[in-house]
């Protein structure tokens, strides 16, 4: 029996309402009767990391499921419950770095997928468990329905690669304030818990239940669109508690609030704040060990121009609508992935695991302001700029 056939009976029953089924590029789909289609990743042993022959792939049938009267409602996920997607395939985004045309065919492609997925005319809907970073982020975040399983570990981690926070997170992150500045910068991972508190997620489905979640939602022949979608979803979902033991967005909110304020002008600001909380006797201990420990991360882990990119991104995508957005990003992509922080980030993460890359500058109180304010020019040549 082959991987696929061993997938399939492991995630699907004996089913007579499948009228397709379509594999290409690490990607599974299956078109039910009643309008589904189901799209599933199935890149496990790379994580599901998303190469540019699996975005090809997705953006077409995306397209044409927007504009396929037969097509219902979508729905996203992976062969594994461990995890739905760790991002873009980053030794592959990193050899496109060095090539002639730079990184911008493939974040073109990435990030119009994403726009589409956020203007999409239909219900589409993200099932999301473990390992969901970068990429990953952008597939489900822009979904109309983001439902959560029971061990999500979401993160946009890529400042610490010597790029930023991209996919159209600027969009998201933009619109929870000081928490998405502080997510955006840092790169901290949450979980299911954080997620549903900050409206990142929907709904919260417990794993021994979303099987027979995507199982009714698959084959009723009753769902029209989104009432038919909400009560199958509130059928099977789960009140969670959200408190400080759960949730770290909870436990540390006053700090974030202070710490990454939103009326905040620079990054230095948010530097010195966190010094000042390191000093602050009226904080509690777990209080200062977090302003330390975020300072460090942002002084010693991440790239410099990084952080100050992440910055301005999501302060500024707040004005922005989301092909403002996509657009912003696509020329900070450009630019910022054309300069040796990210193959030194890739390389001194992923290849030989130092994980001590050599930033440029390598102070963050160096960096200049002037040339990040550059990244956010228009292209000189318009083939480069985002085209919805």
């Amino acid at each position: 029996m082959d991987r696929v056939e061993i997938i399939k009976n492991h995630i699907l029953p004996i089913n007579n309402n499948i009228l397709n089924e379509i594999e290409c590029s690490k990607i599974k789909i299956f078109e039910y009767k009643n309008g589904c289609k189901r799209i599933i990743l199935n890149r496990i042993e790379a994580y599901n990391s998303l190469s540019i022959d699996m975005l090809k792939f997705l953006f077409k049938k995306l397209i044409e499921y927007n504009d396929d009267e037969n097509c219902k409602f979508v729905i996203i996920h992976s062969c594994s419950k461990k995890l739905f997607c760790s991002g873009g395939d980053i030794k592959e985004f990193a050899q496109c770095s060095q090539s002639p045309t730079g990184i911008n065919p493939f974040i073109k492609l990435e990030y119009t997928m994403n726009h589409l997925i956020h203007t999409f005319k239909k219900p589409i809907l993200s099932f999301i468990n473990g390992i969901t970073m970068g990429g990953g982020v952008g597939l489900s975040g822009h979904c109309t329905h983001r439902i959560v399983g029971d061990n999500v570990q979401w993160a946009m981690p890529e400042n610490r690669i010597g790029y930023f926070p991209d996919v159209g997170s600027s969009y998201l992150l933009s619109r929870l304030g000081s928490i998405g500045l502080y997510l955006g910068m840092v790169g901290t991972r949450i979980n299911s818990n954080d997620l549903i508190k900050t409206n990142l997620a929907t709904h919260y489905i417990p794993n021994d239940l979303l099987d027979k979640t995507l199982e009714e939602l698959c084959n009723n022949e009753n769902i029209k669109g989104n009432n038919e979608i909400d009560l199958i979803l509130n059928k099977y979902s789960k009140n969670l508690i959200i408190d400080k033991k759960s949730s770290h967005l909870i436990k540390f909110k006053s700090m974030i609030d202070k710490c990454f304020n939103r009326d905040f002008k620079s990054v230095i600001e948010v530097l010195n704040q966190l010094k000042k909380e390191c000093r602050n006797d009226t904080n509690e201990n777990y209080e200062k060990e977090w302003a330390s420990k975020t300072l460090s991360i942002l002084l010693e882990s991440c790239a410099p121009t990084s952080v100050f990119v992440s910055f301005e991104t999501i302060k500024r995508g707040l004005k922005m609508n989301i092909d403002q957005i996509i657009q912003m990003e696509i020329r900070v992509g450009t630019r910022i992935g054309d300069r040796q922080d990210l193959s030194q980030g890739v390389y001194k993460t992923l290849i030989d695991k130092s994980y001590k890359p050599i930033f440029t500058p390598s102070s963050i109180y160096n960096v200049n302001q002037s040339f990040i304010d550059s990244l956010f020019l228009p292209f000189n040549d318009e083939v480069l700029e985002f085209n919805n």
